[in-house]
């Protein structure tokens, strides 16, 4: 399949690529007109859930907030709590409508009070550890709440392991504010929670496939990659964890690792020329050491070991990709042109993930929105798509092969058909044969005996001669009954047999040419009968009447006709001249079967006969006999 065929084909990928990533660009826009960004807040430790105390010190601080970045005034001790609460005033609106406040980017949990009343909190399920990353949440504010002048905030937020982060916060009308969430929720939760399905369907169906056809073990290494990948994508819509925020993120990244050699191992059995087994067990090496790492490495060093795991599989990744990239411009090949655009895009938006993870300050990072889990889809649909394609060129062998199956069904059935007939008729004519040479030996035995009774009663009367006449008619009607249908190198090997007995023993030389390969062909018995009685009789004319010393039989076949030619070097005649039975008999015969005579010969320099029969009058020999 050629690259000429789809030429715009990295237009196309370019294209899908921004119709994914468009949701993220959304998340960078600046809030609408008449909404409030709350980022000048004051910040404490306290470590329990309930209200603090109202002599505790509060710091000035300006979100974001993340554990990342360093803390004024923030003792270790502090810091270590397990809560962190934000503090910030709000005045009362001057007309009388709805208020929310909307939370659109903080980790792990929250809880918001307004005057003392709690107003909104992120939901929390016995067991479970609640997750609020990728979580937007929307705090409506009841009208008796509000108090005339400022009212006082105050916002818990639950930390985990690697402590929390916390993004500015938007006041305004409910309305506004509600559609800005809807749409983050959008982007964030529902569209992750369609690719979820997506991907968990694909890992499903490939899977099946691959128990199906167990040689294919392309559809196992892409089942593979769907759900470890589905995994991922878990971690970008799931609320409440069922296991601990450690060991969570240790599944998550070993997911991640898992994908990338899931990946590589698709590529190698997806694109020819490019599955090197040595390295493909030092991928896998390193997909185990990478899970190991992410389970057991201390919680400090937990960030920069998994993502440069990470790296590393994404090197060895495009070292694939760049092998499928020149088989692609060697071999101008469409399949390995798509799969090496569609893992080039990947690294590049996972490349993204990684600058904004460590190479970014804390309000850029918290402004910015993950790249990698849009792409991903479109990965899948192009690997969907290559796996279509190589379905559809194997649909399209199958139904080759097929046509060319039914065609050789068709054949050997019209084969058996006319094998069946042959034999059918081949043991009609055994049976009427049979049944002739029962009549015939019933005939030679009756009547033949009775004949010959006569024959030797009046030997000299004219009923005597009559009587042998019609002995010697029957006869020769047995010996042609008896005479069967035999091939032509059967037939040529009996006639020399006959011919060299009888003239060398009458003291003649033969000499018999004949080619080696003899045509295979069956001689029908009434041909066979008259060419033995047309040879039995030139080879008798020869032994009467020739007075010669030498004979030379030869036989050639032609295209369309084969010749017997006895020639002696006797004493001749003339045919002009000659009137007896013999010569007029074999001319009869010959006539009868559709064969020639030619008759070529001069006194005293010897006779020539040429007997032709057109190969017509024969049969091929049937595979059945």
């Amino acid at each position: 399949m050629s690259f000429q065929r789809f030429p715009r084909l990295p237009a196309l990928l370019l294209w899908l690529h921004c119709l994914l990533a468009t949701p993220a660009l959304l998340a960078q826009s600046t809030p609408p007109d008449g909404v409030q960004v709350i980022d000048s807040v004051e910040f404490t430790y306290w470590n329990t859930p309930s209200l603090p105390p109202p002599d505790t010190a509060w710091q000035a601080l300006t979100l974001p907030y993340n554990t990342r970045d360093n803390v004024p005034g923030a003792s270790p001790q502090a810091e270590e709590s397990a809560y962190v609460w934000f503090r910030f005033s709000l005045e009362q609106p001057d007309s009388a409508g709805r208020y929310s406040l909307y939370f659109w980017r903080f980790n792990m949990a929250l809880a918001v009070y307004l005057n003392g009343a709690e107003i909104g909190s992120t939901s929390v399920r016995e067991g479970r550890t609640t997750m609020s990353w990728n979580q937007p949440l929307l705090v409506d504010i009841q009208q008796p709440v509000w108090r005339s002048g400022s009212n006082e905030v105050l916002v818990r937020l639950s930390r985990g392991v690697w402590g929390g982060s916390f993004a500015p916060v938007l006041f305004g009308d409910s309305a506004t504010l509600a559609e800005m969430w809807a749409e983050r929720r959008f982007r964030q939760v529902e569209i992750n929670e369609v690719l979820l399905a997506f991907g968990l369907g694909l890992s499903f169906i490939s899977f099946v496939l691959w128990a199906i056809r167990r040689r294919d073990t392309v559809y196992l290494w892409f089942s593979g990659m769907c759900l470890s990948w589905s995994i991922v994508t878990l971690h970008m819509v799931t609320l409440h964890i069922p296991l601990s925020y450690l060991h969570w993120l240790a599944l998550i990244h070993t997911a991640i690792d898992v994908s990338i050699f899931c990946m590589y191992g698709f590529i190698g059995r997806l694109v020819e020329g490019v599955k090197k087994p040595a390295r493909e067990r030092l991928v896998l090496a390193w997909a185990i050491l990478a899970a190991c790492t992410h389970f057991f490495v201390p919680s400090a060093y937990f960030w920069g070991t998994a993502y440069s795991m990470h790296l590393v599989g994404t090197a060895a990744l495009a070292l694939i990709v760049l092998r499928v990239a020149v088989i692609a411009l060697r071999e101008r090949r469409l399949q390995a042109i798509i799969v090496s655009t569609a893992i080039l895009l990947q690294i590049l938006l996972f490349s993204h993930n990684v600058y904004l993870m460590f190479f970014t300050s804390s309000a850029r990072w918290e402004g910015n929105m993950f790249y990698a889990h849009f792409g991903i889809p479109m990965l899948f649909l192009i690997f969907v798509g290559t796996l279509l394609l190589r379905f559809s060129s194997a649909l399209s062998m199958a139904e080759t092969l097929n046509r060319d199956l039914e065609s050789k069904v068709e054949s050997s059935r019209q084969l058996i058909e006319r094998s069946f007939a042959e034999r059918r008729a081949l043991e009609i004519r055994q049976a009427a044969e049979q049944e002739r040479l029962k009549i015939y030996r019933d005939l030679h035995d009756d009547v033949g005996s009775k004949l010959l009774s006569i024959v030797h009663a009046d030997r000299d009367s004219k009923l005597g001669q009559m009587a042998r006449a019609a002995l010697e008619s029957l006869r020769q009607a047995v010996s042609r009954a008896n005479t069967p249908d035999q091939s032509l190198a059967g037939f040529l090997s009996d006639i020399r047999e006959e011919t060299e007995l009888r003239l060398q023993g009458s003291g003649h030389e033969v000499h018999w040419q004949q080619p080696g390969q003899v045509p295979e062909l069956i001689i029908p018995s009434a041909i066979a009968f008259h060419l033995n009685r047309i040879l039995k009789e030139l080879v008798s004319n020869i032994i009467r009447h020739a007075s010669a010393e030498q004979v030379r039989v030869q036989v050639e076949f032609l295209p369309t006709q084969w010749n017997i030619l006895i020639e002696d070097n006797g004493r001749g005649f003339q045919r002009q001249a000659v009137q007896g039975n013999g010569l007029h008999n074999i001319e009869t015969r010959a006539a009868e079967i559709g064969a020639r005579v030619l008759w070529q010969g001069e006194l005293q320099r010897g006779t020539c006969c040429h007997v032709s029969l057109p190969f017509h009058l024969l049969r091929p020999i049937s595979p059945l006999l």
